[in-house]
């Protein structure tokens, strides 16, 4: 019997967000407007968006001694993420990051403090952990550890999601990508990991890995997908764009949700897509995260119709 819906095995942040005029010049000064502080990162924000959806997920990670760490465990219990398997270290600093939204325009400057936590060692990962859920989601943060989970769950018939994010390709990856059988990255990540900066091109070199479906995402250009017998094109829904901050997160959050629905590919791409442009409309990576009925009211107040079948 499994415990968890989904097991998170990655990096989770601070983030401390305000809306600007403008960005700023050297020795600028003016006002901002409020400040708000949530918790971020890729795995532990996705996490965040299956719960408001309704799915049972769990966190696995290092989570440091400071007063950031205590922010970030008490918002992973505000909306009921389970941290029995986070590893709460004796020593070092959390990742922090300050993100200034320049108001008319969306554009973003980020500031960030890099964390200098421990690695989770993959001892750490038992059979019985990964066993105790449905799916394993991974980031790439904690690499050996997250490729020994990966493994795991293969051995224990556990699907493994990996969040390939828009930033640097870290050595040891390719270890990992093999290991993957949901794999759903940004057009920046697919660029990077085949040479292609079509996306047409880029995902079926993806495919090729060894995952069993393949999603690239490209903010307002809307996402693709493939697996070996279909591709498809979702666009993206249209919205007042307050803030994209956690906006890749919350959409892998949904579709893992869809996944674990037993939705066909279509419904999960819309599905995600919705719930990514929701949050867009409120700052910050988690405060505008919809529940299933405010998304499914939004689809059918918007929808286009627009998923087709990709050449």
């Amino acid at each position: 019997m499994t415990e968890f819906d989904v097991l998170g095995l990655g990096m989770s942040t601070i983030d401390i967000l305000t809306t600007v005029s403008h960005l700023p010049k050297s020795n600028e000064v003016y006002a901002a407007e409020e400040i708000h502080v949530q918790g971020g990162g890729p795995v532990a924000t996705a996490l965040v968006a299956l719960s408001v959806l309704g799915a049972n997920a769990a966190y696995s990670g290092t989570i440091a001694p400071d007063k950031w760490g205590e922010m970030i465990l008490q918002e992973f219990s505000q909306y009921q993420i389970n941290t029995r398997e986070a590893h709460l270290t004796a020593f070092g600093s959390s990742p922090v990051s300050v993100i200034l939204i320049e108001k008319d325009t969306g554009h973003r400057a980020i500031l960030y403090k890099k964390s200098d936590l421990p690695e989770l060692q993959p001892e750490y990962l038992t059979p019985k952990m990964i066993a105790s859920a449905k799916i394993l989601h991974l980031d790439g943060v904690h690499l050996q550890a997250a490729i020994h989970g990966a493994i795991l769950a293969r051995e224990n018939n556990v699907p493994v999601s990996f969040d390939g994010g828009a930033g640097e390709i870290w050595d040891g990856i390719e270890l990992l990508l093999p290991l993957v059988n949901i794999l759903v990255v940004a057009r920046q990540f697919a660029t990077r990991v085949t040479g292609f900066e079509d996306p047409l091109l880029a995902g079926p070199e993806l495919l090729k890995c060894g995952a069993n479906e393949v999603v690239i995402t490209d903010g307002e250009k809307g996402c693709w997908y493939w697996d070996k017998n279909l591709s498809l094109h979702q666009p993206a829904f249209k919205v007042n764009v307050i803030d994209t901050t956690g906006a890749g997160d919350t959409f892998h959050g949904a579709y893992l949700y869809g996944y674990l629905q037993g939705w066909d590919p279509q419904k999960r791409l819309k599905f995600a897509s919705a719930v990514a442009a929701i949050k867009c409309t409120r700052i910050g990576g988690r405060s505008g995260i919809p529940d299933r009925q405010q998304t499914e009211k939004f689809i059918n107040d918007h929808d286009f119709g627009g998923l087709h079948a990709t050449e």
